[in-house]
């Protein structure tokens, strides 16, 4: 009886630093391609609560329509911003039947609004 119960309980503890790590990463994300866009210099690190070993890239992508030369990046262009982090299971039970770990990741994509010296 005690088994079952202990099982849920640990099992909810997870899910909530789970989607706690998830949340922290899409935000992240979001802020990064913020910074990005208007090319501000303190968005190529990640912010202090990012989960520790997340990582954090770019890519920038020529819109079609923005006029500019593929491959010549600026205002108008999209810029990505891609946090991942793997997720170590916190409780030895869960992390035996789920596998150990989970990866999460977050994509945010935003436009550029001036010239992207930093970034692109």
């Amino acid at each position: 009886m005690l088994g079952p119960l202990l099982l849920i309980l640990f099992g909810i503890l997870e899910l909530g630093l789970v989607m706690f790590d998830k949340v922290t990463v899409v935000n992240d994300a979001r802020e990064a391609a913020r910074l990005a866009a208007v090319n501000d210099a303190s968005g190529k690190t990640l912010l202090g609560d990012a989960p520790a070993g997340s990582s954090l890239t770019f890519t920038c992508a020529t819109d079609p329509n923005s006029g500019n030369a593929q491959g010549a990046f600026n205002v108008g262009d999209k810029v990505t911003a891609h946090v991942t982090y793997v997720h170590s299971f916190v409780t030895p039970l869960i992390s035996t039947i789920l596998g150990g770990t989970i990866n999460l990741s977050s994509n945010a994509t935003m436009t550029l609004e001036g010239p992207p010296t930093n970034f692109c």
